[in-house]
């Protein structure tokens, strides 16, 4: 076993050696000792970034805001649309206009990259679209944008046309029913007028009976009152002209009350069911061209419009970042450094 050095103590057990212990102060002495590397060094980082920065070109967002089209309304009153707003976005965000927008403005894909980014905008229905592209190409941004909406409404005016279509077959259907509704109408009025005319005439006849009647009568009775003999037969005579008169006056008076019956439990009320049927068609056209009129294509909220200032790039960010990453980079390399140095130093004392 080997002895133990009289001047060494050993360290009490569970006690830190203070050998292996890094104090505050060190660390401070070997910020201060590099300051002027770390101060110097993350200031030309950031001076080089701010640079940088300042050459790279500016790059302007353009958005527009589009509403999908209406394709009709639900019992309930609330519109059907002709697409999700999340199928419409996620066709945009996955580039399935892209080519043929290059195509119809005979853009060269190596040159002008056609990129869309689309967002739902939160508690509306509409949907957000922008796209980035660099101060001297704006102006063709604001072309693609507009020719982003243009396919759009080609994409779903097919359908609009469609839900247009179905409607004026509904409105023509119901168009016919009121046609065939109305003639029918007017042949009932025409039965009428001409049962009107017929009881009239049939009045004048009852009116002309009861005058040769009454005529007949006072003949009768004044032969009567004379009292003079051979005047059975004339009596007899004007005695049955006037049973045939009566006869006949009762006869023309059934066939008024059968007009009059006939006129109004047949035709009057049909002509009223009638008039009921036209003005509930009437009232089903104007609700399928009101629901007609609501429906619509894609809207534009917002117009394609360039931002007012650039989103790009962000300078402050830059400089701040690569100032950030500088000064813990020379923090790192000064203490790199002074550890180098300090084994170098203890090297050859431990040889």
């Amino acid at each position: 076993m080997t002895e133990k050095q009289p001047n060494q103590q050993p360290y009490p057990q569970n006690y830190p050696s203070y050998e292996d212990e890094i104090n505050l102060i060190d660390y401070l002495r070997v910020l201060w000792k590099w300051k002027w590397l770390i101060i110097g060094g993350t200031l030309i980082c950031a001076i080089v970034a701010a640079i940088i920065s300042l050459q790279m070109p500016r790059i302007y967002e353009i958005s527009t805001v589009i509403e999908p089209g209406i394709a009709g309304v639900k019992d309930d009153g609330s519109f059907i649309y002709i697409d999700s707003v999340d199928n419409i976005s996620g066709k945009i965000n996955g580039g399935v206009y892209n080519r043929k927008i290059e195509e119809t403005l005979h853009l060269d894909p190596l040159k002008t990259e056609v990129k869309f980014k689309s967002a739902i905008v939160k508690k509306a229905n509409v949907i957000k679209v922008t796209s980035q592209w660099e101060e001297g190409d704006t102006g063709l941004g604001v072309k693609v944008t507009g020719e982003l909406v243009h396919l759009l409404s080609d994409n779903y005016g097919r359908i609009v046309e469609q839900r247009k279509g179905s409607y004026d077959k509904q409105i023509l259907i119901k168009q016919n029913d009121v046609k065939k509704f109305e003639v029918r109408r007017q042949s009932l009025t025409k039965t009428l007028e001409n049962t009107r005319h017929r009881i009239e005439g049939l009045k004048k006849e009852v009116d002309a009976i009861k005058n040769n009647t009454d005529h007949l009568i006072t003949q009768r009775d004044s032969l009567l009152r004379k009292g003079k003999t051979g005047v059975e037969i004339p009596l007899l005579s004007y005695s049955m002209s006037i049973q045939q008169n009566i006869f006949h006056l009762n006869q023309i008076n059934n066939q008024i009350y059968d007009f009059r019956e006939k006129e109004k439990k047949e035709a009057r009320q049909e002509i009223e069911t009638l008039e009921k049927d036209i003005n509930t068609a009437k009232v089903e056209i104007t609700g399928l061209n009101a629901n007609k009129g609501l429906i619509s294509n894609i809207k534009t909220i917002q117009e394609p419009e360039v931002s007012l200032h650039p989103v790009k790039p962000k300078k402050k960010q830059i400089v701040l970042l690569a100032g950030v990453v500088a000064l813990f980079m020379f923090i790192f390399l000064a203490f790199f450094i002074e550890y180098i140095k300090n084994a170098s130093r203890a090297s050859p004392a431990g040889k």
